[in-house]
């Protein structure tokens, strides 16, 4: 057996009931595997190598971009280093998931893009002390808990940003929206650049986050 910590994960490895030959994994708590071939050395050194990767694809929040579909829950990353957004995923402090879930459907308002978390919300989870359950969906069961002043820090560095951008001209976002059904999209393109398009390629067309363009003076008139 083996409990340790690895950048700041709390990691065990036991034997499994009845067979010897395999191992239970166990990463801040939540069981990954009940039967991983090998002995107590080789699921340590599986764990650090995923960590590992983990962390050089940027870690809580882009990580799933970068290997598609995976290591978006919270017992992947350092407890009170993260935030976990309304879909259960881990997030850096004040952060977005871009993941395909969260992110990819509609990347300018859909489901999956949340607002900062507000500074008092759960260190477990999403919710605020108010109304907080202990038994939400998706979550293993808490009570509320203060978050970490990573947590409140992250959160108000996010919170300052948005209010930054929201009081600077030149950071307003382009609202062009494509009003003709696309096939493939959930709903209609919308622009990704900067109002004045000083980020686009191309300045003359609208792009949305899944390379559909159009021009700038096309449909709804935009420019």
């Amino acid at each position: 057996m083996i409990r340790t910590t690895y950048r700041g994960r709390a990691i065990k490895v036991l034997k499994a009931r009845g067979n010897p030959h395999q191992r239970r994994l166990v990463i801040n708590g939540q069981t990954i595997s009940h039967g991983r071939q090998g002995d107590d050395v080789q699921a340590l050194d599986w764990f650090r190598q995923i960590i590992d990767r983990i962390e050089e694809c940027g870690g809580a929040g882009m990580v799933a971009m970068l290997i598609p579909n995976q290591y978006t829950e919270p017992h992947w990353y350092e407890p009170g280093m993260i935030d976990i957004n309304p879909a259960g995923h881990a997030t850096q402090p004040g952060g977005v998931c871009a993941c395909q879930q969260c992110s990819i459907d509609d990347p300018c308002g859909g489901k999956g893009r949340y607002a900062p978390l507000p500074l008092d919300a759960c260190q477990h989870c999403h919710q605020r002390r108010d109304g907080h359950r202990h038994d939400a969906r998706f979550l293993y069961p808490h009570p509320y808990t203060e978050p970490t002043f990573t947590q409140r820090a992250g959160r108000q560095a996010a919170i300052d940003l948005a209010g930054a951008a929201d009081d600077d001209p030149s950071e307003a976002m382009c609202d062009a929206i494509y009003s003709e059904k696309v096939p493939g999209h959930l709903g209609p393109p919308r622009c990704l650049h900067f109002a004045d398009h000083r980020d686009a390629t191309d300045p003359n067309f609208h792009d949305d986050a899944r390379g559909f363009r159009w021009p700038r003076t096309s449909i709804q008139g935009a420019a």
